[in-house]
């Protein structure tokens, strides 16, 4: 239990850091705005969305700080209790679970999965997996965590390229490099807990965006698809070993 308690402490650490993070990371480049197209019959005009809050404004979101602390610590607990037994793997969730209640509140509030979040995350867990596998020494579970990183990546960027062909696609392209963390993540603990974590993702998002979106809460034609895909991760590893 201690790796547990340490690990949720160490989680809510790394959340209330967001808002640090969330002052100095850098703005997106503006979008070009598509061609319009006119004379066609029967065609809505697209509907303008509002302008994207900046990251400085959403970091002095009044008690933020306390608030990704709890959501990181949650996930933390979802995570590691079930890996209690293997504390090699805690430092993998503790940095995800963090790093992952930023990306929810930043994806929920901006529709956007930042670039200079999810990259440095990926190589973070690449090196903490790699450390598991050291301490193991077992280099199978480096292996396993990169076959759920290409496994995930390639279902994500597919339902990601499909997506753009049609209007509406729930996912964008931040969430196929979340989807790759996942993977990475989540490869090193078997392949039911690697399909059960990205599943529960799909499933929250779907359940969750239909209600909301019957609720009016969300715009369906732009849904924030990560923080259902963190929790699902955090999911996975915890019902992972009753479906296997």
């Amino acid at each position: 239990m201690l790796t547990v308690v340490v690990s949720v402490l160490a989680a809510a650490l790394v959340g209330a850091a967001g808002p640090r993070v969330l002052a100095v990371l850098p703005e997106p480049e503006p979008a070009e705005p598509a061609p319009s197209e006119e004379g066609v019959e029967g065609e809505a005009p697209p509907v303008e969305e509002e302008p994207k809050p900046l990251y400085a404004d959403l970091a002095r979101t009044r008690g933020l700080a306390l608030w990704l602390a709890l959501g990181a610590a949650v996930l933390a607990a979802l995570s590691t209790y079930p890996l209690r037994d293997e504390p090699s793997f805690a430092p993998v969730w503790v940095l995800f679970s963090g790093v992952g209640a930023w990306l929810a509140f930043i994806d929920w509030r901006t529709r956007l999965l930042p670039f200079m979040i999810t990259v440095p995350l990926h190589a973070g867990v690449l090196l903490l997996v790699a450390l598991a596998a050291l301490l193991q020494r077992d280099w199978s579970v480096l292996v396993h965590g990169l076959v759920g990183n290409v496994v995930l990546f390639a279902v994500f960027w597919i339902l990601w390229f499909v997506g753009t062909r049609f209007r509406g696609g729930a996912l964008g392209y931040g969430d196929v490099r979340l989807g790759a963390v996942i993977g990475l993540a989540l490869g090193p603990l078997g392949s039911t807990t690697t399909t059960v974590g990205g599943y529960a993702g799909f499933l929250l998002g779907a359940v969750g965006g239909l209600v909301l979106s019957a609720l009016k809460i969300v715009n369906p034609r732009s849904f924030a698809f990560g923080p259902y895909l963190v929790v699902g991760a955090a999911l996975g590893v915890a019902l992972g070993p009753v479906f296997g």
